[in-house]
C-alpha cells in the first residue's frame, strides 16, 4: 500500500495522535520551560485575554515581577484566531463523523434545532458583559470556554435524543425536538434576565437602552435578506439564483449581516446617534472598518454570497456526497457571524 493510501485509511488515527502529541509537547514545555510555554504563550495568547475580558481591561501576569511582566488584552490576536480556527475545523470534522455514525440528517431543520444554543452563546456573553457573573463562574461565559460549554450541552442532548428515538421508535420525540427543547433550558433564563435589564432592573452601569440601534440593524438585515430571497424566488427556475432562497443559506446571510452591520453602526456611528465608544476585537474586521466603515458588512455580504455559490452551484455535483459535511460547515459559518453579531447588537441595545 502506498504512503498516500495509508494516510487516507488511517487519517483519523493520525489526526488523533497529532493532537495528543501537541498536547504532550505543551505539557512537557510548561513543566520544563514555564516562562516560555506558559507565561509567554498560553497565558499571553489564551488565558490572559479571558481574564482581561472578565475585568474589562488589559492585565498583567499576576505571578511575574515587573521586569518579566507579560501583558494580555481582551479580545483576539492573530495567534489565538488561527488557533481557534484550527480547533473549530478539527471539531467540525469529529462532529461530522459522529453525525454520520448516528445517521442524523444535517439540514435547515437541524440548524433550527440548534438555534437555542446558537442564541444562548451571545445572550450569556452579554450577561457577562453586564457583570452579572462573578469569578470563577464568569470565565465559563467568555470565549472560547463559552463555546466549549455549549458544545457539551448540545452533544449531550443530541445523544439523549438519539437514544430516545431508537429506544422508542413510535414516540413523537425526535433528535431535533430533544435538541431544541434541551437548548431552551439554558436560553430561557438568559432571555428573562435580559428582559429584566431592558425594562429597568439593571445590576450595573448602563449607557442607556438603545432600541433605535436594534431596530435600525434589524431593518437593514431584513431588507437585504428579503431582497436576496425575492431575487431567489423570482428566479427560482434558475438554479444559480434559486439557491439563495434556501433557508440554511439565508440563516448564514442573516448571521453575518447582523455582525457586519452592528459592528459598523456601533463603532462608526454613521447616523450620529451619540453611541458609547465601542471597538472591534478581531484584527481582520478592525482592518476593514479602518479602511472604510461600510466595507466590513459589504465584504461579509459578498463572502457569504460567494460561499453559497461555490457550495450549491459551482461544485454542487462534486460535493453532493458530502452534503452532511457541507451543511455542518454552513452551520459553523452561521455561528461565526450570528454569535458575535447578536452579542454586539444586544450590548449596544442594553448600553453595556
Amino acid at each position: 500500500m502506498k504512503i498516500k493510501d495509508q494516510i487516507c485509511v488511517n487519517k483519523d488515527k493520525i489526526l488523533i495522535y497529532s493532537i495528543l502529541s501537541i498536547i504532550l509537547i505543551l505539557i512537557v514545555g510548561v513543566i520544563l520551560f514555564p516562562h516560555i510555554f506558559y507565561d509567554n504563550f498560553i497565558w499571553k495568547y489564551y488565558w490572559g485575554p479571558v481574564v482581561a475580558d472578565s475585568i474589562g481591561t488589559p492585565t498583567y501576569h499576576p505571578q511575574l515581577p515587573d521586569p518579566q511582566a507579560v501583558k494580555a488584552v481582551e479580545g483576539y490576536t492573530v495567534v489565538s484566531e488561527i488557533t481557534y480556527g484550527i480547533i473549530l475545523i478539527i471539531a467540525l470534522y469529529f462532529i461530522y463523523k459522529l453525525l454520520k455514525k448516528l445517521d442524523i440528517k444535517v439540514n435547515w431543520r437541524f440548524a433550527l434545532a440548534l438555534m437555542p444554543y446558537i442564541l444562548y452563546g451571545p445572550l450569556s456573553r452579554v450577561l457577562e458583559d453586564s457583570d452579572f457573573f462573578t469569578p470563577p463562574a464568569v470565565y465559563w461565559f467568555i470565549s472560547p470556554l463559552i463555546y466549549l460549554q455549549i458544545a457539551i450541552f448540545a452533544i449531550f442532548f443530541l445523544l439523549l435524543g438519539y437514544y430516545i428515538e431508537k429506544k422508542f421508535p413510535k414516540s413523537i420525540i425526535t433528535v431535533n425536538k430533544t435538541l431544541f427543547l434541551g437548548g431552551l433550558i439554558f436560553l430561557i433564563p438568559s432571555i428573562y434576565l435580559i428582559i429584566r435589564w431592558i425594562i429597568g432592573d439593571q445590576w450595573s452601569i448602563s449607557f442607556g437602552v438603545r432600541f433605535d440601534v436594534f431596530l435600525i440593524v434589524l431593518g437593514f438585515v431584513f431588507l437585504i435578506t428579503g431582497l436576496v430571497y425575492l431575487i431567489g424566488y423570482i428566479k427560482r427556475n434558475n438554479e444559480k439564483f434559486a439557491v439563495y432562497k434556501n433557508p440554511l443559506n439565508l440563516f448564514m446571510l442573516v448571521g453575518h449581516l447582523i455582525d457586519g452591520i452592528t459592528s459598523y453602526i456601533s463603532i462608526k456611528d454613521p447616523f450620529m446617534l451619540g453611541l458609547a465608544i465601542y471597538t472591534e476585537k478581531h484584527p481582520g474586521s478592525n482592518f476593514l472598518l479602518e479602511i472604510w466603515g461600510p466595507l466590513f458588512p459589504i465584504v461579509k455580504f459578498i463572502l457569504i454570497i460567494v460561499v453559497i455559490y461555490v457550495f450549491d452551484v459551482l461544485y454542487k455535483e462534486e460535493l453532493i456526497k458530502y452534503s452532511t459535511f457541507i451543511n455542518l460547515l454552513k452551520i459553523g459559518i452561521l455561528i461565526l457571524g450570528f454569535s458575535p453579531g447578536v452579542r454586539d447588537l444586544l450590548r449596544v441595545t442594553m448600553g453595556v
